[in-house]
């Protein structure tokens, strides 16, 4: 199986992503440009700390963005798909961590920090700007 380098999301507002993305996981943005195609497409990459081999990739069509700010507020994130990213934890205590600075950000968790009933595993998963799920996990979690 090859390895999973990066992961890329539209986003409505690619400032109001970077920063979200910046404090939760944490990132540092590693490069921001103009794309020239017909849709005005800004691109922000992004490295989350300690995962040097994985880049974080935003996009944002600046000629349709009112199209996506609709479409992401009107539309369920479930509707829409069930996209998200997964981060493993290397501790129970890391991902309490994870839960303590997504609430010291005043963020809304979509499912808080739980114990998974048919497996020995932890999930905790909150959402972007835009309704992308970001999650964290400890233990067994997946088949």
């Amino acid at each position: 199986m090859p390895r999973c380098d990066h992961a890329a999301f539209r986003v409505a507002d690619l400032d109001r992503s970077l920063a979200f993305y910046e404090r939760v996981l944490p990132a540092r943005v590693t490069g921001r440009k103009q794309h020239t195609d017909r849709w005005r497409t800004e691109i922000a990459t992004l490295r989350p700390l300690g995962q040097e081999d994985f880049t974080l990739v935003l996009l944002m069509p600046r000629r349709v963005r009112w199209l996506l700010r609709a479409f992401h507020g009107l539309v369920p994130r479930q509707t829409r798909s069930h996209e998200h990213l997964g981060f493993v934890c290397a501790s129970k205590a890391e991902l309490e961590e994870r839960e303590r600075v997504v609430r010291s950000l005043g963020l809304r968790l979509a499912n808080p920090l739980t114990r998974l009933d048919d497996r020995d595993g932890w999930v905790l998963e909150v959402h972007d700007p835009d309704g992308n799920a970001v999650e964290w996990t400890f233990g067994v979690v997946h088949d």
